[in-house]
C-alpha cells in the first residue's frame, strides 16, 4: 500500500498496517476517508449518470436465478441488458473488478467500507447488474440500510427465496428504509409475491412490459432513458413499477 495513505486509516488494535482484502483480517478499522475505504476495497462504487444515486453492481453472468431464466426466451432476464453491448466487448476487462467486488463482500470491513462510499447520499440502488448471491449478503445489505437511516435503498432482485430466507433467520421486519422489488419472471406478466412475503410494506414488485405497462410506468424512457426527478422505484407507496423492455 502507498505510504501517503496510511494518514486515511484508523487502525484500533495493535498499529499494524491492515493486510491485503483477500486475507482474513479481523482488526477494527475505522475509514476515515472515502479515498481510505476504495483503497481497501480496490474499487469504487459505480456513478450512473442516467440515476439520482451510485450503485453496487455484480456481473450478470454471476446471477443465480436470473442466469437460468436468461435460458427462456420468454424471460426479462432474456438478452439482459448487461450481457449485451459494451458488456459483452469487454466482458474479459471488467471480469477482475467484478471479481474483486464479489470477495470484498465478505470481509468483515465490507459494510463499513460502503457505508463511507455511500456518505451523505439520500438515494442509493443495489444491482444496476448482477443480484442478491446470499442470506448473508443480504444481512450485510440490512445493516447498511440500518446504519443509514438518512438514505433510501432500492434493491430489484430474482432472489425472493434469499429475502424469504433473511426474514425466516432473523425474524424482523426490514428497515423501512429499504424498498426491495421482486422482478417478474415473464414479460407483460405480473410479479407474483409469494404468501410469505405478502404484507410487508417495503416488499414490492416491479415488471417488464412491450406496449401496455403494468401498474406505474416507469417514465425514464420519455427522459432519455434518465429518472431525472422522478423516485418512483424508491416509493413504498408505488407498489409496482413497470420498466419499457430494452
Amino acid at each position: 500500500m502507498n505510504k501517503s495513505l496510511l494518514k486515511d486509516y484508523v487502525i484500533k488494535s495493535d498499529n499494524k498496517l491492515l493486510k491485503p482484502i483477500s486475507t482474513v483480517n479481523t482488526q477494527p478499522i475505522t475509514f476515515v476517508t472515502k479515498k481510505s475505504a476504495e483503497q481497501y476495497l480496490e474499487y469504487k462504487l459505480a456513478d450512473n449518470k442516467k440515476m439520482p444515486c451510485k450503485t453496487f453492481n455484480l456481473s450478470a453472468w454471476d446471477c443465480k436465478t436470473g442466469g437460468i431464466l436468461a435460458d427462456d426466451p420468454k424471460s426479462v432476464c432474456h438478452g439482459c441488458y448487461a450481457k449485451k453491448s459494451h458488456y459483452l466487448i469487454y466482458r474479459e476487462n471488467h471480469a477482475p473488478g467484478y471479481d474483486r467486488r464479489m470477495r470484498s463482500i465478505d470481509s468483515i470491513h465490507w459494510v463499513d467500507a460502503i457505508i463511507k462510499l455511500i456518505g451523505d447520499d439520500k438515494y442509493f440502488r443495489w444491482f444496476a447488474s448482477g443480484d442478491l448471491q446470499s442470506v448473508n449478503m443480504l444481512n450485510k445489505i440490512v445493516q447498511i440500510a440500518e446504519q443509514m437511516p438518512q438514505t433510501k435503498f432500492w434493491l430489484p432482485t430474482h432472489e425472493p427465496k434469499i429475502v424469504k430466507g433473511w426474514l425466516k433467520e432473523y425474524n424482523k421486519p426490514f428497515p423501512k428504509n429499504l424498498i426491495i422489488r421482486l422482478s417478474a419472471v415473464h414479460v407483460d406478466k405480473e410479479s407474483k409475491t409469494p404468501k410469505s412475503l405478502q404484507g410487508h410494506q417495503n416488499i414490492l414488485t416491479s415488471t417488464v412490459h412491450t406496449i401496455k405497462p403494468i401498474g406505474n410506468r416507469c417514465i425514464a424512457e420519455d427522459q432519455n432513458g434518465a429518472c431525472e426527478s422522478c423516485r418512483a422505484c424508491w416509493d413504498t407507496k408505488v407498489k409496482n413499477v413497470s420498466y419499457k423492455a430494452h
